[in-house]
């Protein structure tokens, strides 16, 4: 995939089983009613026992249901928090481990340096589950104990956008740059081999520029593109090859500091999320 920019210039700023009850006796009753017992006080003791009791004694068998080990009402409280707070501490750990693995994935196949911070939004944390399915890495489920207690899982529904951003930044410079992306544009795409894009800057008093922002605007990657003017920002759009009103937008590109090698890095940014779609 190839990306150009169309006019070579820098945009504007912008659990159990009971005993066995002993076998009845000879002399035992046939009755509900248990022999008398002289209590402690020398007073009569006498026990009603149920239906069910005389069966268990006759058969020498009793049996009753033993609650669940999962059962809440059952669980002590203070015992249930603490589950609750292992099982977090578990999942962490897990997630954490999974994370430095999956972004190291990312980097990789992005080619991204290891002294550049990244950060992901939206369908981006999609797009890095694939990968690490790809290389036989799984995201770790969250346990049924924090389900239980209305934990979710912050990146479940985020993956599932129309929309993701990926944000790089130069480490004490104030320097950053984000792409933000349709899922669904690249996806397209990702089925046509040598379809060029366009890499076209948003400048001040460019007819391009209104339709084009308003795109972005309107469009799935409204809510991830900080389109504010100023800030010293530089912001680009990527089309699908088109430069008229009819053209789509298949993402945007913000640069404050970057505009040097923004368009660079947009590339190849953009050509390593084309074949994460194209090898899905």
């Amino acid at each position: 995939m190839s990306v150009t920019d169309v006019t070579g210039g820098t945009p504007a700023s912008f659990g159990m089983a009971a005993k066995p009850a002993p076998a009845k006796g000879p002399d035992a009753p046939a009755s509900g009613t248990a022999a008398p017992t002289t209590g402690r006080n020398g007073t009569v003791d006498t026990v009603s026992l149920s239906p069910d009791a005389l069966r268990a004694m006759t058969t020498g068998v009793i049996a009753f249901t033993v609650p669940k080990a999962d059962d809440s009402a059952a669980k002590d409280p203070v015992a249930a928090r603490m589950e609750t707070m292992l099982a977090r501490r578990d999942y962490d750990l897990k997630q954490a481990d999974y994370m430095r693995e999956a972004m190291g994935m990312l980097r990789q196949t992005l080619n991204l340096p290891e002294d550049q911070p990244i950060v992901l939004g939206g369908a981006a944390h999609g797009l890095l589950d694939r990968l690490a399915a790809k290389n036989g890495l799984s995201r770790p489920e969250m346990p049924d104990a924090l389900r239980a207690a209305g934990v979710k899982d912050p990146f479940e529904e985020s993956a599932k956008e129309e929309a993701g951003v990926i944000g790089i930044g130069m480490p004490n410079s104030g320097k950053e740059m984000q792409v933000a992306f349709d899922r669904l544009g690249l996806d397209a795409l990702s089925g046509r081999k040598d379809t060029p894009v366009r890499m076209i800057p948003l400048k001040d008093g460019d007819d391009r520029s209104g339709p084009l922002l308003g795109a972005i605007k309107g469009g799935a990657l409204g809510r991830l593109t900080d389109t504010r003017p100023g800030q010293g920002a530089s912001l680009w759009a990527v089309t699908d090859g088109a430069q008229g009103p009819n053209a789509r937008v298949l993402a945007s590109v913000r640069s404050v500091g970057m505009d040097d090698v923004a368009t660079g890095m947009a590339t190849g940014l953009l050509k390593g999320l084309k074949g994460l779609f194209a090898g899905a």
